[in-house]
C-alpha cells in the first residue's frame, strides 16, 4: 500500500493494541451502496470503513462513516469539482486503501485517490468492453477500463470470464487482476416452494428502470403476453441515466399491459416468493446478485446469454438466449408459463447451481487481497 497505512487488524504496529484498517468505499449514488457492498461491509469486521457516496446516504449503518461529494452518472460539468472535493477528502483522511465501485466513482476517485498517496483499488462490476458491443462502443469502454486501471495498484472482478478477456486484450497487466467473484447471503434466500397453480401466473424482473438493464425487452414481453400473465416491474427509476425509462413508457406499460411498476424495495424476497418466472434481460452483468437470488429460492430465471449471467445460470437447462433476441426471449418466457412443472424443475437446477455462491467465500476472497496488499506495503524485517 501506498504511504504508512494503519496497523491491520493482525498487529504489528507498536507495543499498544492492534488498529483496524481504515478503508474506503467509493461509489456513484447511495443506491448502489446498499445493493453491491452493504453485506460486504457487513461481513469484513475489523476493517473500519468509510463511504464516500455522491448523493445522500441517511439510511447508512450507524456504525459507518459516511462522506458526500456530488457525483452525476453521465458526464457532468460538475465532475472537475467532484474530484478536486475526492482529493481534498483523500488527502486529509489517509485511508489505508480506496476501493472504488461503479463508472462515475471510479473515473473520478482512483486519480483523485493515487494523487493523494493512497493505495487504490479498482471493482470492475462488469467489464464495459464485451463482444456484444459495437465496435464503437468497445472503443470508448476500452478507453476508460484502461484510465481506470492505470490508476489501480489492484483490480477486482466478479466474472471469471472478466478476467481472462481484461488481460486478452491488454485493458490490465495481469498481475493487477484478482478475481473477487460475488455472492448472496444463501441463508436470507432459501429454496422456497413455488406459488400455487393460478389462472395467471406471474413474471417478475428486479431492475433499475434502465434500458441497459432489458427493461424494454421486459416492456415488450409483457406486451405480447400480458393476457396470460401478470407482470411485475421491481426497481427504481433512475433519471440521471440517458438510458432511463420515460414517465411515457412506463404509463403506457401500466396502462394498457397492466405491468405493475412497485418501485424500489429493501427487500425482494416476498416478490421472488410470489414469482413463477424471473425474467432477466439484461445486456451486460458482472454477476447479478438478483440472478442469484431468485435461483435460491428456486425460480427459474430467463436471461441474455451474457458474460457473467452464464457463470450464475447454467447454460444446460435452455434458461438463457441470445442477447436482444426478443422472440427468443418470448417464446422462453410463454413456454414456462404454460408447463408449471417445468418451472419447477428448472428452478431447482438453478437452486442446485447456485449454492456454490456464498457472500462469506467472498468476503474471505477480499480478505486474503486486503492481506495481500498490506504485506506488499509492509517495510522488510
Amino acid at each position: 500500500m501506498n504511504g504508512p497505512p494503519p496497523t491491520g487488524p493482525a498487529g504489528g504496529g507498536g507495543d499498544g493494541p492492534p488498529v483496524a484498517v481504515r478503508g474506503c468505499r467509493v461509489v456513484t449514488t447511495s443506491l448502489s451502496a446498499r445493493l453491491l457492498i452493504a453485506e460486504q461491509l457487513r461481513a469484513l469486521g475489523g476493517i473500519d470503513w468509510s463511504v464516500v457516496s455522491g448523493d445522500a446516504y441517511p439510511d447508512a449503518p450507524p456504525h459507518l462513516e459516511v462522506h458526500h461529494v456530488p457525483m452525476r452518472r453521465e458526464p457532468a460539468l460538475t465532475d472537475p469539482v467532484a474530484f478536486w472535493r475526492l482529493l481534498r477528502l483523500f488527502r486529509h483522511h489517509r485511508f489505508a486503501f480506496v476501493q472504488t465501485h461503479t463508472p462515475k466513482a471510479s473515473l473520478l476517485a482512483l486519480p483523485a485517490a493515487r494523487l493523494a498517496g493512497l493505495t487504490t483499488i479498482y471493482t470492475m462490476h462488469g467489464c464495459l468492453f464485451f463482444r456484444e458491443s459495437s465496435r464503437r462502443r468497445n472503443a470508448a469502454a476500452w478507453v476508460f477500463e484502461r484510465w481506470c486501471c492505470q490508476w489501480a495498484d489492484r483490480v477486482f472482478l466478479q466474472s471469471a470470464e472478466d478476467l481472462e478477456v481484461v488481460a486478452r486484450v491488454r485493458i490490465c497487466p495481469p498481475g493487477k487482476l484478482r478475481h473477487i467473484g460475488n455472492g448472496i447471503r444463501l441463508d436470507r434466500f432459501p429454496l422456497t416452494p413455488p406459488p400455487p397453480p393460478r389462472d395467471q401466473p406471474t413474471v417478475v424482473m428486479i431492475s433499475r428502470l434502465v434500458a441497459e438493464k432489458g427493461c424494454r425487452d421486459f416492456l415488450a414481453v409483457a406486451r405480447a403476453l400480458h393476457a396470460s400473465a401478470r407482470f411485475v416491474l421491481v426497481g427504481p427509476a433512475d433519471p440521471d441515466q440517458r438510458d432511463a425509462l420515460s414517465a411515457e413508457e412506463c404509463r403506457e406499460a401500466e396502462q394498457r399491459w397492466g405491468v405493475e411498476l412497485v418501485g424500489g424495495t429493501d427487500d425482494v424476497r416476498p416478490f421472488l416468493a410470489d414469482a413463477d418466472v424471473v425474467l432477466l434481460p439484461s445486456y451486460r452483468e458482472g454477476m447479478p446478485r438478483v440472478a442469484m437470488e431468485a435461483a435460491a429460492t428456486g425460480r427459474p430465471v430467463v436471461a441474455y446469454d451474457v458474460r457473467g449471467v452464464r457463470e450464475v445460470l447454467d447454460p444446460a437447462t435452455g434458461l438463457l438466449v441470445p442477447v436482444g433476441d426478443l422472440a427468443a426471449l418470448t417464446a422462453k418466457v410463454a413456454e414456462l408459463l404454460g408447463d408449471p412443472e417445468q418451472r419447477a424443475a428448472l428452478g431447482r437446477r438453478c437452486a442446485a447451481h447456485v449454492a456454490r455462491y456464498s457472500e462469506d467465500a467472498v468476503a474471505e476472497r477480499l480478505r486474503a487481497a486486503y492481506r495481500e496488499l498490506e504485506a506488499a506495503a509492509s517495510p522488510t524485517r
